[in-house]
């Protein structure tokens, strides 16, 4: 096989493992392009991946993704196909918990663009004045870097030697360019929404998050005498009405997927001519009342992996790793990022979502959101960042019944200080999930052409990747780039 070359013949046999974002979207633009003999392998009982969504009461809640962007263009047009519906979010406000002499802590909400007149690296305020000098320049800026990063292949054309500048962490970036007074914007989507500290995150993955169309919508209500004006014309943010994961429910009605399928083993024999890619599985099978679960194998051409690439997700799918794949995912690190949700009643919020600011301690809430609160829904979700070094390795039942534990202290902490108080009686909605989010890799590694060198994988050994570890880990960059690989290495455009 060519890759990149040559078009695979549209009867091959395609087998995909994740019913994310990632496996549904490259499902949906393979079958576009007349491949249709493409099954998409899910171990749980549901589509979405980190686009998880419940309904209560007719109300749909995201608890994983959520926001749609002006950027989301081929998300939409996804949406759109399968009729996806969205509305308006509402504007965001913020808190603030301060600390008095005795050590008791208070919160009040407070206008988010008051929030982010503060620069957290020099704990000292921000003129609004400083505040849209950055903020033009940012546009200006990123204008500039449009062709590098507005393509699904920009990380693979980054290194030390084409482009130094970017292979360091954003919080380097932002100073290099004296884009300080806007760090606590970006403090908003990239650490407390789960991509790290500024200081630790690589430039690219910020710059590909924060495009134009991301940023201009961001600031418009800050913009003297017309702010109210662009608040009122500009349709975003949004959501999908029924939810993010509904959307790509939807999308799975279109493809082949199979649920609870639990992978044993999977081999690959690229020489092969009847079994190149085989796996052996497990799967539940109900009929009535029966609940049995079932042994199977099925034979492939291609396999696309469009889940997490960590070791430990090489050695559950029961895939011995290539050398070149071993380099590649031992470099992988994540974040941990937990989702909690009660009922609470006597805390009222003046907006959908608040973003809590300056950035308290880690393992403490940093956002809390409410949908519906004006039609008397009082279903409320806390994100918290817990810490890094959980990650990676074997913790017993004890250990993370211990974080859970931990996570809903500070969240009933912060209610209380909010005014109010979870109902956790067994007729309200209570969830808590720790997801394993974000695959990335240093600056460092950037710069050593870790993703140039990772698009040099795609076809080796009939095996292609796509998701969070390909792209930035975001809904519409991870969209994109699993329609390029379909049309790079499928199709044979270049």
């Amino acid at each position: 096989m060519t890759v990149g070359g040559s078009r695979i013949d549209t009867r091959a046999r395609i087998a995909i493992i994740g019913a994310g974002p990632a496996g549904l979207s490259t499902a949906w633009f393979l079958g576009k392009q007349g491949f249709h003999d493409v099954t998409v392998l899910e171990k749980l009982g549901r589509v979405g991946g980190l686009c998880k969504s419940v309904t209560i009461d007719g109300m749909s809640y995201d608890l994983g993704a959520n926001y749609l962007t002006w950027a989301y263009t081929e998300t939409l047009a996804i949406a759109r196909e399968v009729g996806a519906k969205t509305y308006k979010e509402k504007p965001y406000t913020s808190i603030e918990i301060v600390r008095d002499a005795e050590g008791r802590d208070t919160a009040r909400y407070r206008p988010l663009k008051e929030a982010v007149l503060f620069n957290p690296f020099t704990k000292e305020k921000v003129s609004l004045f400083a505040f849209m000098v950055a903020a033009l320049k940012y546009l200006w800026l990123r204008f500039r870097l449009v062709r590098v990063i507005d393509r699904p292949d920009y990380l693979a054309r980054i290194d030390a030697t084409s482009h130094p500048e970017l292979c360091v962490s954003f919080k380097h970036w932002l100073r290099g360019n004296r884009l300080d007074a806007l760090a606590s914007l970006f403090e908003f989507p990239v650490t407390i929404m789960g991509y790290g500290q500024l200081r630790d995150i690589a430039a690219p993955y910020v710059l590909r998050y924060i495009s134009l169309k991301t940023f201009f919508p961001m600031i418009a209500h800050n913009i003297p005498l017309l702010g109210p004006l662009f608040q009122l014309l500009l349709p975003w943010p949004r959501r999908f009405t029924l939810g993010f994961q509904r959307m790509w429910q939807q999308v799975s009605w279109r493809t082949n997927v199979r649920l609870n399928v639990n992978i044993q083993k999977i081999t690959r024999d690229p020489d092969s001519l009847e079994a190149p890619i085989r796996i052996t599985y497990q799967t539940l099978q109900q009929e009535l009342n029966n609940l049995d679960t079932v042994e199977g194998c099925m034979d492939f051409d291609y396999l696309i992996l469009a889940c997490p690439l960590t070791p430990d997700v090489f050695e559950q799918l029961g895939l011995e790793r290539t050398d070149a794949e071993a380099a590649m995912s031992d470099k992988i690190l994540v974040n941990p990022y937990c989702m909690t949700t009660y009922w609470v009643d006597g805390m009222q919020m003046p907006q959908p979502i608040a973003p809590i600011l300056p950035l308290p301690d880690r393992g403490t809430p940093w956002a809390v959101a409410r949908q519906f609160q004006h039609e008397g829904n009082y279903f409320t979700q806390f994100y918290t960042r817990t810490d890094a070094s959980e990650c990676g390795r074997t913790l017993d039942k004890e250990a993370w019944d211990g974080i859970e534990a931990n996570v809903k202290t500070e969240v009933r902490k912060l209610i209380g200080l909010l005014g109010g108080h979870p109902d956790e009686t067994h007729s309200r909605w209570s969830t808590y999930d720790r997801f394993t989010y974000f695959q990335h890799v240093e600056p460092v590694e950037i710069g050593q052409g870790y993703y140039r060198k990772l698009e040099d994988l795609q076809g080796s050994d009939r095996t292609f990747y796509v998701g969070g570890v390909t792209d930035f880990e975001l809904v519409e960059p991870i969209v994109q780039h699993s329609k390029y690989l379909v049309e790079m290495h499928f199709v044979g455009r270049t």
